[in-house]
């Protein structure tokens, strides 16, 4: 029978549920005045507005009488029957046991604005469309860029905030350039302590979040900006990670696209002249305003009447209290030749946008060339909240209250930045869409720009550089933030990468996802940078070989054996054709290649490469080395599958003890050792020695993996080999099937790790004489293996005779 090296994790049982009426009689005792409230409305529309209720059970009679002031009030009687009453209770039982989350969860960013005018209509038609029932609750703040969509968003979501609208949280997510899936993942875990199993697709983690939403109540998703090359391609975008269509969840877009009939739209005009003289006044002063009232109108529309441009000419004139409204004027006609030069690489800007772009140069040349710069640095970022601090380091022996003067004085109180970050936390910033590309535009005319992108990818290398192979829990939620960011280093400013990091950001996306179990979310990246080094380096470079080997290792995880094994035996050859026989990557790429073969079975070819990688690695880095104490870990490996224990052991042995010394005890690599020698004690009968080195390996992935990890999985998968073993079936089944279960859905109904499960299982319930259950579950993996591995593989052989077994047994009648 074999031990699987992937399992599954078994949720904790329940407590024991004392009785629904006890339950009941003690929801209904401690129940605030405003929950009994909500709960009388759910149970047949009872009226929440009466000054009292009486809740009478099946047909009983009574009224409620409340006095005050010396006058009785009569409420009114509400006559439920006893399993609607239960059901209901129950519901709130339910909600009262899922995991609280003290205050409404939101990750609402600050806003910049003074004072916000002119929107009190689409504020209440917003709200109207949101909780229309008889509809999707899907609706989109549809404009121009520039015209104030996601300010409206905005103030409308921290109104609702403050009400209280949207218990179950409000959730903002920024669309363009990044992907929202990553986002609500990451507002799971931050505001909710929700993570989803490790191993799903990005689209099934959010369905799972969706699904498994512990805060009660309405929930508000945001999704600012959603836009791409057409309507259909920017909704398809989004769509997989849009929440459930039922009435907990309501989503509110804004984006510059018609995204088609099912979603509901809120058109956004430019601002009123009236408003948009409001906006002005509260900027810049009434006095100044009216003294020029005759202008100011006409300055509004010479503006367009939008919101962006109308708040940069307003800040600029606040900071020119000697300056005239007429001369601001003449001063944005002498711009707007600029402005056009501004405009042309702008494919989605209208004429209005060239006022926009003229009121932005005005604001620039305002700027000191200090300033200009840390504006350079700014746009090079993508359209994500940027972290202060990251800006900071490229700024060492600045006097740090000057640096955070350029950023305050000069960008955010022109509105050429915002700070989206809560008051007290670490500054985030934000760019809108407009600004940064005003921004990239002047950057391209200025001659350090080369400089500046260079530094921005090196930058983002080392973002990538700390993200290991096998990533934990924390080490992925560090680097989440700036995932976007190196997106932007992999695309828009890839060819300022040098040839000898220009795989690196790709390599740290793939990581990344691959960490989480996300393999088709990695995939992409590591195909690319197979691409992209082949295309600049050519053929012959050692990146390309570590490209072809990262590619082998994500499909291996997989199962795709045969296409990892040319792209492995490709980047073993040229690495030894580059770099010689005698060098560390050589050694990694005959470990990789071995550890395919004994994946296949194919231990006589995996041996020589094993033994050979240990001793290179031996001769090269010593024998104090992590990856000398892999190589004595996996050769110990294949020993074990092929039943040499005598040689197995004392390999683990040291391994064990080399990656305690070099790693710490708190490391994946010790979980591993620890778990194999497990399995080893196990397969000799000496379960004494075993069951503790299990469950200490077990606590220790959970602890840096989390629980649903796939390597907490196998460690779960063989402790119920362990029990198995030793007779206990009762703890053995269930995480069994669970094991099955999970696999399935992580990697799909063929892989050979689901073979392994389904004859774990079918060999438990050949134990317990359950025969027809057994060999329905060996036949399917048998079914599996031929497939994937081929009938030579030992596997295959294995359980072929199992399944003769079983039949034997049941054509003598011995279980059923």
């Amino acid at each position: 029978m074999p031990t699987t090296t992937f399992g599954n994790d078994r949720p904790p049982l329940p407590p024991p549920m004392p009785n629904p009426k006890d339950q009941i009689q003690a929801i209904l005792k401690d129940l605030p005045d405003a929950a009994l409230q909500e709960l009388l409305v759910a149970l047949q529309g009872a009226p929440s507005t009466a000054a009292t209720t009486q809740l009478n059970l099946g047909q009983a009679k009574g009224y409620q009488v409340t006095v005050q002031g010396g006058t009785a009030y009569i409420g009114d009687q509400l006559n439920v029957d006893a399993a609607t009453l239960e059901a209901v209770l129950n519901k709130l039982i339910t909600e009262r046991q899922q995991p609280q989350v003290s205050g409404i969860p939101n990750n609402l960013p600050r806003s910049g604005t003074v004072e916000f005018v002119g929107r009190d209509t689409e504020l209440t038609n917003l709200h109207t469309q949101l909780h229309q029932v008889d509809r999707i609750a899907i609706t989109a703040l549809r404009g121009m860029g520039g015209i104030g969509k996601t300010e409206l968003a905005l103030q409308y979501t921290l109104h609702h905030l403050g009400q209280g609208t949207y218990p179950g949280g409000i959730c903002w997510l920024q669309a363009k350039e990044q992907n929202i899936g990553t986002e609500i993942v990451t507002f799971a875990r931050t505001y909710l302590n929700l993570t989803p199993p490790d191993g799903l697709e990005l689209p099934q983690q959010v369905a799972y979040l969706w699904q498994n939403w512990p805060t009660p109540g309405d929930v508000l998703v945001a999704i600012d900006d959603v836009s791409g090359p057409n309507d259909n391609a920017a909704y398809a975008a989004i769509k997989p990670y849009l929440p459930p269509q039922n009435s907990r969840f309501r989503v509110l877009l804004t984006t510059r696209l018609q995204l088609g009939a099912s979603i509901q739209t809120v058109p956004i005009d430019v601002l009123s002249e009236e408003a948009s003289l409001e906006l002005l006044r509260s900027l810049v002063g009434a006095e100044r305003i009216d003294q020029e009232l005759d202008i100011a109108k006409a300055l509004c529309e010479w503006l367009g009447y939008l919101p962006l441009g109308l708040e940069l000419v307003g800040r600029f004139l606040a900071r020119k209290p000697g300056w005239t409204l007429a001369k601001m004027q003449q001063q944005l006609d002498e711009k707007r030749l600029a402005a056009r030069a501004l405009c042309q690489a702008q494919t989605d800007m209208t004429a209005t946008h060239e006022s926009v772009a003229a009121a932005f140069e005005l604001s620039w040349q305002d700027l000191t060339l200090a300033a200009q710069e840390l504006a350079y640095r700014l746009s090079l970022y993508a359209l994500a909240p940027i972290f202060w601090e990251w800006l900071e380091q490229c700024y060492e022996g600045t006097d740090p209250d000057e640096l955070e003067d350029w950023l305050d004085e000069e960008l955010v109180n022109r509105s050429l930045a915002t700070v989206v970050s809560a008051s007290g936390a670490p500054v985030e910033l934000q760019l809108h869409q407009l600004i940064r590309e005003f921004f990239r535009s002047k950057l391209e005319l200025w001659a350090g720009a080369e400089v500046l992108k260079q530094g921005y990818c090196q930058a983002m290398v080392q973002v990538a550089l700390q993200i290991p192979d096998t990533p934990t829990r924390d080490q992925i939620l560090a680097v989440t933030a700036a995932i976007p960011h190196l997106v932007e280093a992999a695309t828009t400013w890839q060819q300022w990468l040098d040839d000898e990091s220009l795989e690196w950001p790709f390599t740290g996306l793939g990581r990344f996802y691959e960490g989480q179990g996300a393999y088709g979310q990695s995939e992409p990246w590591c195909q690319e940078c197979l691409t992209i080094t082949r295309d600049r380096l050519g053929d012959d470079h050692p990146a390309v070989a570590t490209s072809m080997n990262n590619l082998a290792v994500l499909y291996g995880f997989q199962g795709r054996y045969g296409e990892a094994e040319p792209l492995f035996r490709d980047a073993l050859a040229l690495r030894q054709r580059l770099l010689g026989n005698d060098h560390p990557d050589v050694a990694y790429s005959m470990h990789n290649l071995a550890n395919l073969y004994e994946s296949q079975g194919r231990y006589g070819e995996a041996e020589p490469l094993y033994r050979d990688a240990l001793a290179l690695r031996q001769r090269l880095l010593g024998n104090d080395h992590p990856h000398v104490a892999q190589s004595m870990h996996n050769l110990a490996n294949l020993y074990e599958s092929q039943g040499r224990y005598g040689e197995a052991e004392p390999l683990y042995r040291d391994a064990l003890a080399l990656r305690q010394r070099l790693l710490g005890d708190d490391h994946p690599d010790v979980a591993h050792s620890m778990h194999n020698l497990a399995i080893l004690y196990e397969s000799q009968g000496r379960y004494g020695e075993a069951e503790p080195l299990h469950r200490d390996a077990l606590a220790l992935y959970q602890r840096l993996l989390g629980d649903n990890h796939h390597h907490v999985a196998k460690s779960l998968n063989n402790l119920a080999s362990l029990y198995q073993s030793q007779g206990r079936y009762s703890e053995a089944e269930p995480l069994y099937s669970d094991a099955l279960m999970l696999h399935q859905r992580l990697l799909g109904n063929e892989h050979p790790h689901v073979a392994n499960n389904l004859w774990n299982l079918g060999a438990l319930k050949f134990k317990q004489r359950r025969l027809e259950e057994a060999k329905s579950l060996l036949l399917e993996a048998l079914h599996i293996y031929e497939a994937k591995l081929g009938p030579a593989h030992p596997n295959t052989q294995n359980l072929k005779k199992w399944v003769a077994i079983v039949r034997v047994a049941k054509f003598l009648g011995m279980g059923k």
